[in-house]
């Protein structure tokens, strides 16, 4: 015998979907508490390294690059940024320092 649902029933299923509701905000809001301080470290260490931030660039140029099959163009800012690898390398190996001239 088939019965059926009754307002209890249906209380029931509003309540159960009303608890899912709210497990889904609160994890989705650890998510985005865990990502802002991902993203505040990652500030700091591009804020203490600035040359992380120019590498970083370039490493999203070139994934566009591999991902599209394309050729970017970089602006004037590119040769800063070479200067800027170029005097960090030179920095952390100074038995290295003569590193080729790739901007002139």
């Amino acid at each position: 015998m088939a019965r059926s649902p009754s307002a209890a029933d249906d209380c029931i299923a509003r309540q159960a979907e009303a608890e899912r509701e709210k497990r889904a905000k609160i994890i989705a809001a650890e998510g985005e508490a865990l990502s802002a301080g991902r993203l505040a470290e990652a500030a700091d260490v591009m804020a203490d390294h600035p040359i992380a931030l120019q590498l970083r660039n370039l490493q999203v140029l070139s994934e566009i690059a591999v991902e599209h099959n394309s050729t970017i163009v970089f602006p004037a800012q590119f040769l800063s940024s070479v200067r800027a690898v170029k005097r960090f390398v030179s920095k952390e190996r100074p038995e290295r320092a003569e590193a080729p001239n790739l901007v002139p």
